[in-house]
């Protein structure tokens, strides 16, 4: 594996996306993706996601009362994975979070314009999906599988901007405490009255999160989700549901349970909220991403 053969093109197409994107281990070893990670920092120790920080071991840290800073992979970075990538392909779609949630796609591009310089020969494009999370995983996902399909590069990327729009992501913190040390709790903080115990259920509208509901219990926030999903995918089809916990399975267990009484869904992505993420949603949160069926 490694790289998609391009039937109509004749090349090879490599994909890359961020650690953001969360994807199972399977799809990244099935595809060949590429997955450049970002960084949690604690004080002056700087950690690398899915590299050198376990999950376990950055809640362990949060719930000490560390207070970790994030940062998005520097564009060196994403050029070291783009001339790497470019000694065996003719292509490199990079595709990436939202850029109004991180810096990570404005990386990419300025990378990508000096990657283009030194390799006229290779064709290379950057796209915003204006997602995170198994929402941005599912569009590189389709992407990739439309590339070993046969699709072209510019009809791949006319997918991924037709699929992209369409795709969900809701995400309840089970305490606003850690958007509050982490500065992010500004605009929802009015929302949910300043009370720790409500739960904000935020969403993603237009590459922003934004505030939907409030709840005040685990039971009542994925009850909550479930019918705000319902509300939003009236044929009951999802083409694909991914569930997202932070050291709360259980909790993503019975989103599960409740997702598959009340919806046909194709194809589901089950992970845990990395650091990054993690820094501002803390423990306990749940969320669940899903697109209608076509």
């Amino acid at each position: 594996m490694g790289s998609s053969e391009n039937a109509r093109g004749g090349g090879r197409v490599r994909v890359v996306t961020d650690s953001l994107a969360w994807l199972p281990q399977a799809a990244v070893d099935a595809h060949g993706i590429r997955v450049v990670p970002l960084h949690v920092s604690f004080g002056d120790q700087q950690f690398t996601e899915t590299v050198d920080l376990t999950n376990e071991e950055f809640y362990q840290r949060l719930r000490a009362g560390g207070k970790p800073t994030t940062s998005q992979p520097s564009p060196g970075e994403f050029l070291d994975a783009y001339t790497e990538l470019a000694r065996d392909a003719d292509a490199v779609i990079s595709i990436h979070a939202s850029a109004k949630l991180s810096g990570t796609f404005q990386s990419a591009t300025i990378a990508a314009a000096t990657a283009r310089g030194s390799f006229p020969g290779v064709r290379f494009e950057v796209f915003d999906t204006q997602l995170v999370a198994p929402a941005q995983g599912m569009v590189v996902i389709h992407v990739a599988r439309s590339l070993a399909a046969g699709m072209s590069v510019d009809d791949a990327m006319a997918e991924a901007a037709r699929i992209a729009p369409r795709l969900h992501a809701m995400i309840v913190p089970d305490t606003i405490e850690y958007l509050v040390r982490g500065g992010r709790a500004s605009r929802f903080q009015g929302f949910v009255g300043g009370l720790l115990n409500l739960r904000p259920i935020l969403h993603l509208d237009g590459g922003l999160v934004v505030p939907r509901d409030r709840v005040r219990t685990r039971a009542r926030s994925i009850e909550r989700l479930v019918a705000l999903v319902a509300e939003d995918a009236p044929s009951g089809r999802l083409g694909h549901v991914g569930l997202m916990h932070a050291e709360a399975p259980d909790a993503r267990d019975e989103l599960r349970r409740q997702m598959a009484a009340r919806f046909e869904v194709a194809e589901w992505l089950e992970v845990e909220i990395g650091p990054v993420l993690g820094t501002h949603a803390g423990p306990g949160a749940i969320g669940v991403t899903w697109h209608e069926a076509d």
